[in-house]
Order: structure tokens, then C-alpha cells, then sequence
């Protein structure tokens, strides 16, 4: 059974304006999980914008797949990458219902857009 459909966009030079106001480090700590923030901390400064921007948009199209039966914070959901692809580890998902997530994300010139399914 779905539990929810998520989908969000995001114009990366917004994110670009949001590193540049507060400094990357600080974006990051406020957005990524531990486990993120360990893999940010590897990255080059040329794909941390790409990172960061990914990350936003995967955790608010997972918000949306949840609202308004759960409300979640940034933290609570990590983007971990499995055969290089996008996989969701998301905090008392189980407790959530959510047994399955499937992720798709993609990003052109100025944007990244992603798309969660959570299944029950």
C-alpha cells in the first residue's frame, strides 16, 4: 500500500544563496544528519552546492510523502547511496508504517527535483 507520494523542486541558486549567507558548514549542520555531515565533510567545495541542494530537495519531497500525518525534522531522514543510486533511512520509519521508499532524483543546469514514494 502507498503511504504517500512526494515531490519537490528546488533552484539550486537558491541553495547557492543560502551557503553563501551562512557558509556551507553551517547549511550542512543545520539540514544533513550525522551521517551525511561525515560524507559532506569528504566532498570538494565545487559539489557541495549539488550535495546540499540534493539532499534539501529528497528530504522535502519525503516531508510531503508524510504531511499531515507526520511531520518530520531534516534530520530525521539520510540520503544514503546504494549502487549509486539515492536509498532513504528515515527515523522510526517503522514506526511510521513505512517499509519500503523508493527515491528518484534528477538535476539540469539551475535545478534538482526529486520524487519519494513511501510504501506501507
Amino acid at each position: 500500500m502507498i503511504l504517500g507520494i512526494g515531490v519537490d523542486i528546488v533552484h539550486l541558486p537558491r541553495i547557492a544563496s543560502l551557503i553563501t549567507r551562512r557558509g556551507p558548514e553551517r547549511l550542512a549542520k543545520r539540514i544533513l544528519s550525522k551521517e551525511e555531515l561525515k560524507e559532506f565533510k569528504l566532498i570538494n567545495q565545487e559539489r557541495q552546492l549539488i550535495y546540499l541542494g540534493s539532499r534539501w530537495c529528497i528530504k522535502e519531497a519525503v516531508y510531503k510523502a508524510l504531511y499531515p500525518v507526520h511531520k518530520l525534522e531534516w534530520k530525521q531522514v539520510s540520503v544514503v547511496k546504494q549502487d549509486n543510486k539515492p536509498n532513504l533511512d528515515i527515523v522510526n520509519g517503522k514506526l511510521y508504517g513505512i517499509l519500503k521508499s523508493h527515491v528518484s532524483l534528477s538535476h539540469d543546469g539551475d535545478y534538482a527535483i526529486a520524487q519519494v514514494v513511501l510504501e506501507g
